[in-house]
């Protein structure tokens, strides 16, 4: 099989649309935590966003960024039909058991974590790596995800060896910040279809 043994960090999101940031973000965890592959999994349907852009056009925003070789973009929830993240972490196990997968998200979500479907249970599957976004301190790192979830975090120095270890386990990156977000983006493509 074509990723057997590998590891892989599974980087979700609506992607509406994708920019510098989100590859900042899927940079940091290759090198930091010394990933084989990052998976691009753009949510068909993100619960927590009704309003979106089609899954199409928020892929070609992905595809438009350049990924590197060791990035690709997973069709895998449009394929299976799964719109939560715990079904696509279920169904990226199930398909590939000899591979090890590490969540990354970006801060903001994080704090967000326990409004997700089944939360507990994908802090019990797979490790995650939560990268700092700029604008946020200390927030995210004294949430109510972080306490609850405080007996589990591992140093950021160790980072290089979360894939290896049995979750629940979580890190806190803060690599240098990139400042872009898709809702600035957003907000400016709309003043200038105004103007």
């Amino acid at each position: 099989m074509l990723y057997d043994g590998l590891s892989i960090g599974l980087f979700g999101g609506s992607f509406n649309p994708a920019h510098q940031g989100h590859l900042h973000v899927a940079q940091c965890g290759l090198r930091e935590l010394a990933l084989d592959r990052i998976w691009w999994m753009v949510s068909p349907q993100n619960p927590l966003k009704p309003q979106q852009p089609s899954y199409e056009s928020r892929v070609e925003t992905v595809q438009a960024l350049g990924l590197t070789p060791r990035m690709e973009i997973s069709h895998i929830e449009r394929d299976f039909g799964t719109n939560y993240t715990i079904d696509m972490i279920r169904t990226a196990q199930r398909r590939f058991p000899r591979n090890r997968f590490v969540f990354l998200m970006g801060a903001d979500n994080f704090a967000q974590l326990p409004k997700w479907k089944d939360w507990q249970d994908i802090a019990d599957r797979v490790p995650i790596a939560v990268i700092a976004r700029p604008g946020d301190g200390l927030k995210p790192r004294l949430s109510k995800t972080a306490q609850m979830l405080a007996d589990y975090r591992l140093p950021e120095e160790q980072s290089h060896i979360l894939q290896y270890l049995q979750p629940p386990l979580w890190t806190f990156l803060t690599p240098p910040l990139n400042s872009l977000s898709s809702s600035a983006i957003r907000k400016d493509m709309a003043k200038t279809n105004k103007t």
